[in-house]
């Protein structure tokens, strides 16, 4: 089965089960078994699927991250960006995947997908968003007002 597309994240956002979802897209079509290992290491608070403006971004290096330094992966990184321009009308690409924290949003999968929105000048995005500790989900349930 496919995880990867934003139809089953807000299938599953529906019935209650975003972690699950997270956590399968995470462990097969994402293939970020870091990310998911690590999400599990404490209590997450999750908001689950909503729409960011791309201001949220602001902090993000527009173009290949900062630890992309071999030219061989910068034109790889633009590479993948490019097929899935192409492949957006075909393509129900799936949620970012977001941390708020130090009262900044971080990108923990989705990257490509981030610079494909910019280069198509996307004003908002579709992400779940999720933090760690009270004290950071009343922040951000703050910033989302």
């Amino acid at each position: 089965m496919k995880y990867g597309t934003l139809a089953q994240a807000k299938a599953y956002q529906e019935n209650g089960k975003i972690e699950e979802w997270l956590q399968l897209f995470l462990r097969n079509d994402g293939k970020n078994l870091a990310l998911a290992d690590g999400l599990l290491l404490e209590k997450r608070e999750y908001l689950g699927l909503c729409k960011l403006n791309m201001s949220c971004f602001k902090d993000i290096k527009e173009g290949a991250p900062e630890y992309l330094s071999a030219e061989n992966d910068v034109e790889y990184f633009f590479w993948i960006v490019e097929n899935m321009k192409n492949s957006l009308g075909d393509w129900d690409a799936p949620p970012l995947i977001v941390e708020y924290r130090e009262d900044k949003f971080f990108v923990n999968d989705g990257r490509h997908r981030l610079e494909m929105y910019r280069q198509l000048g996307a004003e908002s995005v579709d992400v779940i968003l999720w933090t760690t500790g009270e004290a950071n989900r009343k922040k951000l349930l703050e910033v989302l007002k």
